[in-house]
């Protein structure tokens, strides 16, 4: 049996990893893997890590070249996704392998952090100096609650009235949902930067990017973005210019939700965002914390990106351990929150209240759509 070679992909392999993912992952999915790299012109062979064994590719991941907000910073990080083998070849460590090797790639390709949403338990990756970030989410449910006069509650609040809630229309909203995008999300910790282009790359489309309905009145002031599923109505993004635009799409939804019998509404979204507090006022909703311990962060040059991140802090955090700046990095917890966890470390702080300064608590954000 000839040894196992990891390496980048040939571009005249790209059918033989497509059989592969489809094989693994979904039998119906070819045209949604080749967009993945013809459709994404950041893609480049060297993002592709194949095994090549007894003259097959047996096991591959990609990485994806991003930006995201750290705080309010923003920072190249590699996005780990499509991990992959071949099932004739598991448990000979050939996963652990790519894994190794692409933090090789990263660590030389100027990456400063690597991502990922694990879909297996993630004591894989950690094992590997990955760390779980822990986001926020929410889940409200409401009684199929009718009035008086049998209407239901989701309609009776109408939204403004000088607010159009409509059909997404590319042609007409995309250049201002984009625009809007930014505007919101620009500085919110978590949050992926979408450049122009991004908006029209295939795996952008294939993960739904965009909006299911926009709010207009003589411009664009709103659009959310959502997916029916079994278990209720997901919401994958929003953005609205003020209070009203966020009323009259809570209340389009509210009505949508009564049109196919949905009561419960979810995403991971903190509790606190605005958009989240107006359902559960209009809808008479009941609130249930949730989270998603899904995505595992690598940092590639821990105290490059403390560096840049947090620069006041970079002579002050040299010990606390990575899982734990990482998560003050995000935002997640603030070093308050954190500083029972120190002390049970045995970690101590000289300025407790210089490190609460540099690390507020700020409730992170990763969009749906922009999962890979």
């Amino acid at each position: 049996m000839s040894e196992p070679q990891i390496r980048p992909i040939r571009e005249t392999e790209l059918d033989e990893l497509i059989d592969l993912l489809c094989l693994v992952h979904n039998p119906e999915g070819a045209e949604r893997y080749r967009g993945y790299v013809e459709g994404d012109p950041t893609w480049h062979p060297e993002q592709t890590l194949v095994v090549s064994c007894e003259g097959r590719l047996v096991s591959a991941l990609r990485i994806w070249d991003r930006q995201i907000h750290l705080g309010s910073t923003p920072v190249r990080i590699g996005g780990i996704g499509g991990v992959t083998t071949h099932p004739e070849y598991r448990r000979r460590g050939l996963a652990s392998q790519l894994m190794t090797c692409a933090e090789e790639v990263m660590r030389s390709g100027g990456y400063e952090l690597g991502l990922l949403f694990t879909e297996i338990p993630a004591r894989f990756y950690r094992r590997l100096g990955w760390h779980c970030v822990p986001m926020a989410g929410f889940r409200a449910t409401w009684d199929e609650a009718t009035d008086d006069d049998g209407c239901s509650v989701a309609t009776n609040a109408a939204p403004h009235a000088a607010l159009a809630v409509e059909s997404f229309d590319e042609s007409r909203d995309l250049e201002e949902v984009a625009a809007l995008y930014q505007r919101c999300n620009d500085g919110q910790s978590g949050t992926m930067l979408r450049p122009r282009p991004y908006w029209d790359y295939t795996p952008s489309r294939v993960r739904d990017v965009l909006p299911t309905v926009v709010v207009r009145s003589d411009h664009l002031r709103g659009y959310l973005n959502w997916n029916e599923r079994s278990d209720g109505i997901r919401i994958a993004d929003v953005a609205s210019r003020d209070r009203a635009s966020t009323e009259a799409l809570v209340h389009h939804l509210l009505a949508e939700c009564d049109r196919v019998g949905v009561t419960r509404v979810y995403g991971e979204i903190p509790q606190t965002h605005p958009f989240v507090d107006t359902l559960l006022s209009a809808a008479d909703a009941d609130l249930e914390l949730a989270g998603d311990a899904s995505m595992m962060g690598l940092p590639l040059d821990l105290a490059g990106l403390v560096e840049k991140v947090a620069p006041a802090a970079a002579s002050s955090v040299q010990k606390i351990p990575a899982d734990l700046l990482l998560r003050l990095l995000f935002g997640e917890s603030s070093m308050r929150d954190l500083r029972p966890v120190l002390e049970s470390r045995g970690i101590g702080a000289e300025d407790q209240q210089q490190w609460e300064d540099l690390f507020p608590r700020r409730e992170p954000l990763f969009w749906a759509p922009d999962h890979f």
